[in-house]
């Protein structure tokens, strides 16, 4: 086991005050992080939906040191669009203990994709929020067509998307030519008590857990903040039970750091967009609480390295 950062010291890490969090096995890995900026220097797409502040490898750096994680994969955020110059930066600096997950266009000149292969990236993200339930086809062609892209490099495909997107898309996926990421809890939110509420929650849960049995999904247990009214993992407790008791070597880990804040509607391309405050190594002490010693090595260690490659 690696010692723990510190007996009772937090650490601050772009204003936020962190938590030494627990005792973590060797070679944990946050699967989920971004880093932006300094816009200078990787300048942000035009067409953008919102404007972070800087969040440089140095300071994931001091997060992970602090919280005892020495493994790290870097997901391209959605400001960049699919110049992922900043994410191969980041893989430079941080060298052999990050993988990336890259965004690409679905035809992607394959001389660029090994490249990247070399680089580090092991997957490419498909970012389709709500979008695919509104349009079908659109959604399971870039599907699709990505899969067949990257699927002669052996990584995966990345899927951020809502419940009702995943509703729309779940027959293709274990059909896929490579395995399949769910971010976030796969969009699953705990009811807010109405029955309506519940029954969907209750849906997407096993259509999650059916996905998980065939082997070919995985689900990242990433960003309680974003799946649960409460923010924290104590709130997911049955939803964590459920996916570890389904195929618990399916599991992944990621804080999603520096925590994007705002929303669609918030949101403006010119200001700003302040990182939201969490607590990530009381977040990561409470998703411990709620993993078992078999569990907390599967979902840290074993099933972020099978799937990324180290």
């Amino acid at each position: 086991m690696s010692a723990p950062p510190s007996e009772a010291r937090t650490v601050e890490v772009l204003g936020t005050r962190h938590s030494p969090g627990p005792d973590l096995p060797d070679h944990a890995c946050d699967t989920h992080v971004h880093v932006f900026g300094p816009a200078d220097r990787h300048p942000y797409a035009a067409d953008r939906g919102y404007l972070p502040p800087d969040a440089l490898p140095t300071d994931l750096r001091a997060l992970h040191r602090h919280l005892g994680i020495t493994r790290t994969v870097l997901v391209q955020p959605s400001p960049y669009g699919t110049d992922n110059t900043r994410l191969l930066d980041g893989l430079r600096t941080l060298g052999e203990s990050a993988r990336g997950v890259a965004v690409i266009d679905p035809g992607a000149d394959h001389r660029e994709l090994r490249a990247m292969d070399r680089a580090g990236v092991r997957g490419v993200r498909v970012n389709l929020g709500a979008n695919a339930s509104n349009d079908l086809e659109r959604a399971r062609e870039r599907i699709r067509t990505t899969a067949r892209t990257i699927a002669a490099f052996g990584w995966h495909l990345d899927l951020h998307l809502d419940a009702a997107a995943l509703a729309a898309v779940d027959d293709l996926l274990p059909r896929l030519p490579v395995p399949v990421v769910l971010d976030h809890f796969a969009g699953i939110k705990p009811s807010t008590g109405t029955d309506t509420d519940t029954d969907t929650d209750t849906d997407s849960l096993a259509r999650t857990c059916r996905l998980l049995e065939t082997g070919r999904v995985w689900v990242k247990l990433s960003a309680p903040y974003r799946a649960a009214a409460g923010g924290s993992y104590d709130d997911l407790g049955p939803a964590l039970e459920a996916l570890l008791g389904t195929r618990a070597d399916r599991a992944l880990w990621g804080s999603d750091w520096p925590h994007t804040g705002g929303s669609p509607t918030t949101r403006h391309p010119e200001r700003v967009e302040p990182f939201l405050s969490v607590d990530d190594g009381l977040s990561l002490t409470r998703l411990c609480a709620h993993l078992d010693a078999s569990h907390l090595r599967q979902v840290l260690v074993d099933n972020p390295a099978a799937l990324y490659g180290w």
